[in-house]
């Protein structure tokens, strides 16, 4: 009996953003986003869980954990924000490996 190989099931997705201008505050990255889904998706869309699991390139940067069933919301919430905080989708992958991202800068 041969083994079959399984992917190992997560519900989280991951998103490699650029940000300008730069900043190294997680908090400051987590409430634009925040802010952003609000103001796309109301009040709803602004109690979606965002992760901000590492910033990048001295703040030019930053990788993100959403559920997987918000990443549309979240995509869609980054491209259309217009608040002082600029971002734009770099990557975005179910593997946080393939965003390119190495374990020194997690």
């Amino acid at each position: 009996m041969a083994l079959q190989a399984h992917p190992i099931a997560s519900n989280k997705h991951y998103i490699r953003l650029s940000v300008a201008p730069p900043t190294r505050d997680a908090l400051t990255l987590r409430k634009a986003l925040a802010d952003a889904l609000e103001a796309a998706f109301g009040i709803v869309g602004g109690a979606v869980r965002v992760d901000v699991l590492a910033v990048l390139e001295e703040g030019r940067g930053c990788v993100v954990r959403v559920d997987e069933g918000d990443v549309r919301k979240v995509l869609a919430a980054v491209v259309g924000a217009s608040g002082a905080l600029r971002m734009g989708v770099v990557r975005e992958s179910g593997v946080l490996a393939a965003l390119g991202v190495g374990g020194a800068e997690l």
